[in-house]
């Protein structure tokens, strides 16, 4: 399969798996992905989520010379068609209540760096490239990446790396705030792994409505604290929170069931 997904241990793993072309979208693979993540929202037993791609790359971005490829030209309505299919993919995967660790070996480009960017954490490996592409071919940044980029790194640098197409290494990214970690490439699954294990380990309904937070775009303190009481009021009568409240009472770790 082009998109395979595997669980063990409460984390899924989706792995994009195109291996000789560099893991290239296609619009089968972008269909699979929402088919997954439906599952993955949907499964109460999965309460972490791997992001990776096979071999030695992340993923190339769309497939433009196979079945990804646009035709040199397309109407409005053709475009937009095409268009909403790879943001159906990153809202899933921004809007998941789940955590999401994007492990990115080698290019992510374009679109797929995008999808990278939509995870809680984001780990580069030494061999990692972030490469933005788009105005190259004087298209624009799709998959929301201006709002994440900006978000992330703020807008003057977000402007540089998009109107001038910089390519920044695994450090580069993390120096400019749009990554986590960098790790040494043959050790990058390995703490993928080790990091989602330990986020599957908390309290995930909590941790949903964190990430709710997380996204809002409250026009003001008195706007933002409203949502966060919702939010408190919620998570408090969670099973996890009556737990954290239990072993704090008797001085020891929490054991959360994710509910």
């Amino acid at each position: 399969m082009d998109v395979e997904l595997s669980v063990k241990d409460a984390v899924a793993t989706l792995c994009l798996n195109r291996p000789e072309k560099l893991n290239a979208l296609t619009p089968d693979m972008l269909a699979m992905l929402i088919e997954h993540l439906d599952r993955i929202e949907r499964d109460p037993e999965i309460r972490a989520v791997i992001l990776t791609g096979a071999g030695r790359a992340f993923c190339a971005g769309a497939d433009i010379k196979g079945g990804g490829a646009a035709p040199p030209q397309m109407s409005v309505s053709h475009a937009r068609q095409s268009m909403a299919v790879y943001q159906r993919v990153a809202l899933k995967l921004y809007n998941l209540n789940k955590p999401v660790v994007a492990a990115v070996r080698g290019v992510a480009v374009g679109i797929a760096w995008s999808f990278a960017l939509c995870a809680d954490q984001l780990l580069a490996s030494d061999t990692a490239q972030f490469i933005p592409a788009f105005l190259m071919r004087a298209t624009l940044p799709e998959g929301g990446m201006v709002h994440l980029l900006a978000r992330h790194c703020g807008e003057f640098r977000a402007k540089e790396i998009m109107y001038l197409n910089r390519k920044l290494t695994g450090q580069e990214a993390f120096e400019a705030g749009l990554a986590s970690r960098v790790v040494g490439d043959a050790g990058l699954m390995e703490a993928a792994e080790a990091l989602a294990a330990e986020l599957a380990a908390m309290p995930t309904f909590s941790i949903g409505l964190t990430k709710q937070l997380f996204r809002l775009n409250a026009g003001s303190m008195e706007e933002f604290l409203v949502q966060e009481l919702n939010a408190v009021a919620l998570a408090v009568n969670s099973e996890d929170a009556a737990e954290g409240r239990l072993a704090a009472r008797e001085k020891r770790t929490p054991i959360f069931k994710g509910r």
